[in-house]
């Protein structure tokens, strides 16, 4: 285990070091808050996993002996230690009346995201990033920990565009909702839906039965041959949406060749009703894919919305789209800052037609 400590007056400038130093992984140990000449500063102790035959894992390991020992007992199941530890110490901090400053307003926010399950270090860069200008509007503080970029924003950056994600996340839903959408405002457009899902029958015919219903084109692609085909034929589409196989270590459909070749710009399609330790397995997985935002899905089956907070936090990943139940009308919409904190908040989703709880 890599163990640093980061001294500075900025609890959020410590916070982004830390991730910028030693990545998404890396897990909060400690927090001081001290008066060091009569101003305030924070010291953090950060710590981060090293994989077996990392290049980290690989050099000489000069540390005492006994501090070797000590580290021993992380391994395993030292994550879930950690995490209740951080869950002990934001307690005693929340506590503190020798914390930073905030309104009275700006506490009840944290609270209620604590409650919705978003996680104690989100909260703690939350409150020092408030303290640090308490008549800074708490939206735009908030914008800056879970940034958004609506889908038609997206659309311009690339022509193809995949959908990736755990099997019954929605992912070929969400393709068909998109493609519908922009089909009613490019009635002209040439648009391609892709399945490298060839394994399973279900999402294929759906898939498959829409683009024959709407007058989309369709196509399959199962070898590396079929994708050069797809790559040759790129120009003659406006749009490309490409449905990929659910997240497991068998399914190889949509590789970092394919993504560089076809500049593909993949989208993490998730649940909020799934748990925080599932969406940190879930973001594991799409760690090496070219993932520009992350869409979510099935809002209306959640009763809290912590998770989207805390998966943005974590990889800086901006999210782009929102859908309601299984429908593929008038239930999705482009995330914006204030449809995204209605829903956290409200636990209301407003979109261009209205709001649908």
């Amino acid at each position: 285990m890599q163990i640093k400590t980061y001294r500075g007056h900025s609890y959020s400038a410590l916070i982004k070091k830390i991730k910028d130093d030693l990545g998404a992984d890396a897990v909060i140990l400690s927090t001081d808050c001290v008066n060091t000449g009569g101003r305030k500063s924070y010291e953090v102790v950060a710590a981060l996993e090293i994989k077996p035959g990392s290049e980290e894992d690989t050099k000489p390991d000069t540390r005492d002996p006994a501090a070797h020992d000590r580290s021993m007992v992380y391994d395993g199941d030292w994550r879930i230690e950690w995490e209740n530890f951080k869950n002990s110490f934001f307690k005693i901090i929340k506590n503190s009346e020798t914390g930073p400053s905030i309104t009275k307003r700006q506490r009840q926010v944290l609270n209620y995201l604590e409650k919705q399950g978003v996680k104690p270090e989100i909260i703690m860069d939350l409150w020092s990033s408030m303290a640090e200008n308490i008549h800074r509007p708490t939206l735009k503080v908030l914008g800056e920990l879970v940034p958004t970029h609506a889908w038609p924003e997206c659309m311009k950056r690339s022509k193809i565009h995949a959908f990736i994600g755990p099997s019954g996340a929605g992912k070929t839903s969400t393709l068909i909702r998109i493609a519908l959408e922009e089909r009613k405002k490019n009635p002209r457009w040439k648009i391609c839906l892709v399945n490298t899902d060839t394994q399973h029958a279900g999402g294929r015919l759906y898939l498959k039965h829409y683009a024959a219903l709407s007058g989309l084109n369709y196509t399959e692609v199962k070898t590396a041959a079929d994708w050069q085909d797809l790559a040759a034929k790129k120009q003659g589409f406006d749009m490309i949406l490409v449905d990929t196989p659910g997240f497991c270590e068998q399914n190889k459909s949509l590789e970092k060749e394919e993504i560089e070749m076809l500049n593909i710009h993949c989208h993490l399609v998730l649940s909020p009703v799934y748990g925080s330790s599932q969406i940190d397995h879930y973001l594991s997985f799409s760690c090496h894919k070219n993932v520009k935002s992350i869409m979510w899905t099935k809002v209306d089956e959640a009763c809290n919305f912590g998770v989207m907070v805390n998966a943005s936090w974590k990889t800086g990943i901006p999210v782009s789209y929102f859908s309601n139940g299984k429908g593929l009308k008038n239930c999705s919409a482009p995330a914006r800052q204030d449809n995204l904190w209605t829903l956290v908040f409200k636990k209301k989703m407003s979109s261009g037609n209205g709001s649908w709880a």
